[in-house]
């Protein structure tokens, strides 16, 4: 196991120790009014006022959306006919693209690609619907200047489950598809948990545990727990376009990432899947750890480049 693994695995139970926390977690009264009051401050989605090292040099800029904000972040030696369409994680009740501003510049600057990021509602004011709108509308927004094939959709944790969610969607809506899909430590599915969880929750993972479950309620509004806006793992995954996907080995949401990969390869979708050595949940939007930046960028990077001249030359 990775040092750095180690010894934040013993951190965690130190102060899970320190704190009496159980090993499920409960959503409290408190917690869910705290999460309202905190969706609803401006400067939590205000990208202008983000940390100068994350902004510096590239172009930001605000995209408004029928219910909701987006952001463009952009450098000038990038190509402009591509775009990587970031939707954040954060459990479907917390993040935003300000919150991502590491990842998102890292991702501008050396992969060499604009990024655009919605701000999609979220939970518990807003329901799995809503989100799924909001992330919709941001795709319609960009399909008045790229092709379908020159986007790439592209989120870990909670945005792994909603790039799939999309993805179902715009089948629905008999809209284009995207040239691809990236989903990182995915949430795939609400209706039982994995063996992944028995095996590394509170373990090896700290990052998912047993009462995330609880979220979906909130979050699925009137949706049954089995609708593929929900749990997308149980949706038609016919004609998907190429696919990325990855999760750590010691992570919580494993198993359902090996799931969706038998799935998609089942239904002749251009499927990868790679599996992480000791990696934490959602890793891949940590570039200041080295061995991330090493192990798992160069594969993203490797697909998104496969996907983009595949359509290039199918033109």
């Amino acid at each position: 196991m990775r040092p750095l693994l180690f010894f934040a695995i013993r951190k965690a139970k130190q102060y899970q120790k320190k704190h009496h926390l159980p090993d499920h977690r409960e959503l409290t009264a408190e917690m869910i009014q705290k999460r309202i009051r905190e969706n609803a401050k401006p400067e939590y989605y205000d990208c202008f006022s983000a940390d100068k090292k994350y902004t510096e040099g590239l172009k930001l800029e605000k995209v408004p959306l029928p219910d909701c904000g987006a952001w463009m972040i952009s450098a000038q030696a990038n190509p402009s006919g591509k775009v990587l369409y970031y939707i954040h994680g954060g459990g479907f009740w917390e993040g935003s693209t300000k919150n991502g501003l590491r990842f998102i510049s890292y991702v501008v600057r050396h992969w060499g690609y604009n990024v655009f990021s919605v701000d999609y509602r979220l939970c518990p004011q807003f329901k799995c619907l809503d989100a799924i709108s909001d992330c919709l509308a941001g795709y319609q927004h960009l399909l008045k200047t790229f092709a379908p094939g020159d986007i790439i959709l592209m989120g870990e944790s909670a945005g792994g489950n909603l790039v799939f969610a999309l993805a179902h969607r715009l089948k629905a809506e008999g809209l284009p598809l995207p040239g691809g899909i990236i989903a990182c430590s995915p949430v795939l599915q609400f209706l039982h948990y994995a063996y992944s969880y028995y095996e590394c929750a509170c373990k090896t993972d700290y990052g998912i545990i047993f009462g995330t479950n609880q979220i979906v309620e909130y979050y699925r509004g009137d949706l049954p727990v089995d609708s593929p806006y929900v749990s997308p793992l149980l949706g038609d995954l016919t004609g998907f376009p190429p696919v990325y996907l990855d999760a750590s080995a010691c992570e919580s949401l494993r198993d359902e990432a090996r799931m969706m990969y038998v799935l998609l390869k089942e239904k002749g979708v251009d499927a990868e899947y790679h599996e992480l050595r000791d990696f934490f949940h959602a890793m891949v939007v940590a570039p200041h750890i080295g061995f991330v930046r090493k192990e798992e960028y160069p594969l993203i990077q490797r697909f998104i480049k496969k996907v983009f001249v595949t359509e290039r030359q199918s033109i």
